[in-house]
Order: C-alpha cells, then sequence, then structure tokens
C-alpha cells in the first residue's frame, strides 16, 4: 500500500499547483497515438539486454486527454497521458501466451511552462505473460526542455529522468526489489534533413549501487542514430511517420552484464556482453 500512498501524494501536490480550466478557457480534447518498432534486440533503457535472438516487436499506443491551456499562466499546457506497452518475442513459443513477451500500462499527468520546459510524471506496472517475474510497480518523473523553437540549427532537447522502483522484482535483475531508483540523464540532439529529420538519442543512467545489486553507481551509456521521415498521408487520416536507425550500448556496470547470463542472453560464466548495437525500423503515428 506504502506505493499507492506516494503516487497518490504527487499526485495531489501537482492537482494544488494547477489552476483548474474553466470550460469558456478551452474545450478539452483528446488525442491518440501509436507506435510499432521492428527491432533485433529488447534492449531497456536501463540497460537490461531482455532478449537478443530472433526479431523483437515493440507496439506502443496511449492516449492524451487535454485537461487546461492557457498561454497566459506560467504552467500553460496540462493533460493526461494513458498507454500501454508490448513486447513480442518471435523466439518464445509459451503454451499459453505464444511469443507475448511483456506488457506495461503506463498513466499520469504532463505539464508543459515556460513556454520550451515540461515535466512528465507517470506511474506504471511492467508484467510478465509468461511469468517471468513478478510484476514491477514504478514511478517515472522525466523534466525535459525543447529548444526546437529557438531557431538554432541543431536542437539538443536535453533531459533528466527520475526512475523510482516501488515494488515487484527488480527491473535489472539483480538489484534491490523496490525502494531503490536510477536516473537516466540525456538529450536528443536532432537536425531537419528536409524532408528527414536525423536524431542522435544519447543517455546515461546512473545511481545507487543497491539499484543494480552492487557494482558502481553508472549503469549504460547508450547513443545511436534515428532518421524520421512523414509519410504523405492526408491529415484526416492523422499524421504518420517512418523511421530506421540504431542503438549502441554500453553496458559499463558489471552487474547489468551478469544478469544477462541469468536470464540467458549470455552464456553463463561467459561475463555477458560488454556492448550491443540494436538495429530498429518502424512508425509510427498520431490524431
Amino acid at each position: 500500500m506504502k506505493w499507492k500512498f506516494l503516487a497518490a501524494s504527487i499526485l495531489a501536490a501537482f492537482s494544488v499547483a494547477v489552476p483548474v480550466a474553466h470550460a469558456q478557457d478551452a474545450p478539452s480534447a483528446i488525442h491518440g497515438f501509436g507506435i510499432v518498432n521492428f527491432s533485433n534486440d529488447y534492449i531497456t533503457p536501463r540497460g537490461l539486454m531482455v532478449t537478443n535472438k530472433g526479431l523483437t516487436v515493440q507496439i506502443i499506443t496511449g492516449l492524451v486527454f487535454g485537461l487546461y491551456h492557457d498561454p497566459a499562466e506560467a504552467i500553460d499546457d496540462v493533460s493526461f497521458v494513458v498507454g500501454t506497452f508490448n513486447d513480442i518475442n518471435t523466439t518464445q513459443h509459451n503454451g499459453p501466451v505464444g511469443a507475448w513477451n511483456e506488457f506495461d500500462w503506463f498513466a499520469g499527468p504532463s505539464f508543459h511552462f515556460g513556454k520550451n520546459w515540461n515535466l512528465d510524471v507517470q506511474l506504471g506496472q511492467f508484467l510478465s505473460p509468461p511469468g517471468n517475474f513478478k510484476t514491477e510497480t514504478n514511478l517515472e518523473s522525466a523534466l525535459s526542455f525543447d529548444d526546437s523553437g529557438l531557431g538554432l540549427p541543431v536542437h539538443l532537447k536535453p533531459y533528466v529522468k527520475l526512475f523510482y522502483a516501488i515494488s515487484g522484482d527488480s527491473t535489472v535483475v539483480t538489484g534491490r526489489r523496490g525502494g531503490t531508483y536510477d536516473v537516466e540523464i540525456g538529450m536528443a540532439p536532432s537536425v531537419d534533413l528536409m524532408p528527414f529529420t536525423l536524431s542522435v538519442p544519447t543517455w546515461v543512467t546512473v545511481g545507487p549501487s543497491s539499484y543494480w545489486g552492487g557494482d558502481n553507481g553508472v549503469g549504460v551509456f547508450s547513443t545511436g542514430l534515428t532518421l524520421t521521415y512523414p509519410l504523405p498521408f492526408a491529415a484526416r487520416f492523422g499524421h504518420w511517420s517512418a523511421k530506421a536507425g540504431f542503438q549502441y550500448y554500453d553496458f559499463i556496470n558489471e552487474r547489468l552484464r551478469f544478469a544477462q547470463t541469468l536470464i540467458g542472453t549470455a552464456r553463463p560464466g561467459s561475463g555477458g556482453h560488454r556492448d550491443e548495437i540494436n538495429g530498429f525500423a518502424g512508425f509510427s503515428f498520431g490524431y
């Protein structure tokens, strides 16, 4: 019950800080989004190599509920986001669930302020349909700065993300089961190459040794290239885009490499993979 109290307290604090919108200010709006990725590996942002054989298909869907919008206010936009994540592992042949490897849900508010800043708070759970791990409950907060409107040739889009593991199994297998955290520090530099957009998602994770179950306070470093192309569909069908690229991972923390040997993505006793390149392609849409 402790995590429920924590989540309720945080959401209550935000609700007090944000002015309530009246009907005449701006009508509520509902938008949807979807992302489908095909890749050779499933590696989490925290550096756990979940799968590295066969094709991995990941599907993210969600809704955004516009709650408040007033450009004159300090917090000028408030919305609430709900969504799901599914991972399909083509090499998994589990009787009851087949290739369905993971199901996650997430929900929480998003606040836009100071013209360029955004704060996203999401409560979520990671679930394992084949029963590989006990349900993991987490709270994630991300503060980001969008410099795409400043007229610079390269948009850096820096961010910092706090991932707090509330309960359930360790999200990196070997760490403490709840009551620990890591911090992701990164940026997603991008440049417009009309009609393409080239981006370089880059981040590093840090945190207490309890999160990984030992070793130092650095988890994983990742960088890569993503090329995005807007698909020429009529506006009434929403906004669609295709993307392809790769992401490089350096598993700095020894416990991340040890976890690979425990879950079968590296041979027992091998010490695990020090680094990996994950290639991917996919598409996304929004309306």
